[in-house]
């Protein structure tokens, strides 16, 4: 990231985070200008564009397909 993009804090001085499509992305603010903007890919985009983006299905190279997390189903208990 570059110097001129500042995180978004909350009143509380803790991050500000939106989640889009299930993923939360924390804000970033450019200075001198009230935009929004997340990291995307070592990146940073426009938080209009992104969401756009992301809503339409159009991943542009940038939405992880495969590799995610297995979950695992919790055994019943046997019963004798």
């Amino acid at each position: 990231m570059n110097n001129k993009y500042k995180i978004v804090k909350t009143k509380t001085g803790k991050s500000k985070k939106i989640v889009v499509k299930g993923v939360k992305k924390v804000l970033y603010k450019k200075d001198g200008s009230n935009k929004l903007y997340v990291a995307t890919k070592g990146k940073m985009m426009n938080i209009v564009k992104y969401k756009k983006m992301k809503m339409k299905g159009g991943d542009d190279g940038m939405e992880q397909t495969a590799g995610g997390k297995k979950r695992r189903r919790r055994k019943s208990p046997k019963s004798r």
